[in-house]
């Protein structure tokens, strides 16, 4: 996925990877941090839980009996500028069955990049755990990948799996994506399956390498960038 500050047609690109990979049969689909828009955070329009976009990954989800961890996407907040950056997890049935609101914050303030997600975002107060077809499932989202602390919480209270929408960039991704990933894995003794955006340019280039991590280490499988 290579989101741009065009919605729609992040969508109708989302849905197509959605048709292609339900043709292998899956279990679970997983979309990347903010895969419905990615750009200038003042002229998007955030989401509601009923909107006409969540609302169609409900219905696919039902309609093709297949779970869906649905990346992240920015969520309005009543009587507040800021939004949320949030997973809604749906289940087979096309129910929400788990909304995790991102928790740690990418504030950086360097000589080569200066971001502040909080000054838009609101941080979320809970732990992202659900149950998936009998298996206790966990999901955090980009930047709480350098949390350790998180993913052991998510696994001390009976954790398995863990899912973790991203949107890495390249000169980040270089120092911390392979060795992070296979970390949390290792350390928290789960599989580990990391979804990130590719594509952009520059500074903003992303680090892609979509995988999944066993709990040993080792890579059950990779997209590459």
């Amino acid at each position: 996925m290579n989101s741009q500050d065009n919605k729609e047609k992040n969508f109708e690109k989302s849905v197509g990877f959605l048709k292609d990979s339900i043709k292998e049969k899956p279990d679970v689909i997983c979309l990347s941090e903010r895969f419905l828009y990615w750009g200038d955070e003042k002229q998007e329009e955030a989401e509601t839980i009923d909107s006409k976009y969540i609302k169609y990954f409900q219905n696919f989800a039902k309609e093709n009996q297949v779970n869906i961890v649905l990346g992240s996407v920015s969520v309005k907040i009543e009587n507040s500028k800021k939004t949320t950056n949030t997973t809604f997890v749906v289940n087979r049935k096309g129910e929400i069955i788990h909304r995790y609101d991102k928790i740690y914050m990418f504030n950086v303030d360097k000589k080569d990049i200066k971001i502040q997600e909080s000054d838009s975002t609101k941080s979320g107060k809970s732990f992202g755990i659900f149950e998936l077809d009998g298996v206790y499932v966990g999901v955090g989202i980009c930047y709480d990948l350098r949390y350790p602390e998180y993913f052991q919480a998510l696994v001390e209270q009976g954790v398995e799996m863990i899912f973790l929408p991203a949107n890495f960039r390249e000169n980040t991704g270089k120092i911390a994506w392979d060795v992070l990933t296979k970390s949390r894995a290792i350390e928290n003794q789960v599989y580990f399956c990391a979804c990130g955006q590719t594509g952009g340019d520059g500074v903003t280039k992303r680090c892609a390498n979509t995988r999944v991590v066993s709990y040993d280490g080792q890579i059950i499988d990779e997209l590459g960038y």
